[in-house]
């Protein structure tokens, strides 16, 4: 995190929206960054070995009915990448929503001295 929760102390809703729309930002980028290789990566795999199982079976280095299974593998592992990115969209859902409430609950700590969500805001003392 960019800001020094510890100590922040906004003035306004404003304040707290701005520092809210900067760190999930921030964390948007990471995650984008991160997940758009490693999926782009699977699918770029899954189309090389769809390319080689077609060449084998055009060069009878394999029969059709090894094609299909082939095929059928190569479906299980874009099924399996299918729900690795549903999975990776409700991992970044909630890091939005523990920034959101981290973020509130500290404002609100360093204003009130109450902690609402004592499992996101913790000091260090």
């Amino acid at each position: 995190m960019n800001v020094d929760l510890e100590n922040f102390r906004p003035n306004s809703v404003d304040e707290i929206i701005d520092v809210i729309g900067e760190e999930i930002g921030a964390l948007g980028q990471k995650w984008w960054s991160v997940n758009s290789a490693l999926v782009s990566g699977y699918l770029k795999s899954l189309a090389e070995a769809t390319i080689q199982t077609q060449i084998s079976l055009s060069q009878k280095k394999i029969t059709a009915a090894q094609a299909d299974r082939i095929m059928h593998m190569q479906e299980v592992a874009f099924t399996s990448t299918l729900h690795f990115t549903k999975y990776m969209n409700f991992v970044l859902a909630q890091k939005v929503l523990d920034t959101t409430f981290k973020i509130i609950g500290w404002a609100i700590f360093n204003k009130t001295g109450i902690n609402l969500f004592p499992q996101l805001v913790s000091t260090s003392s």
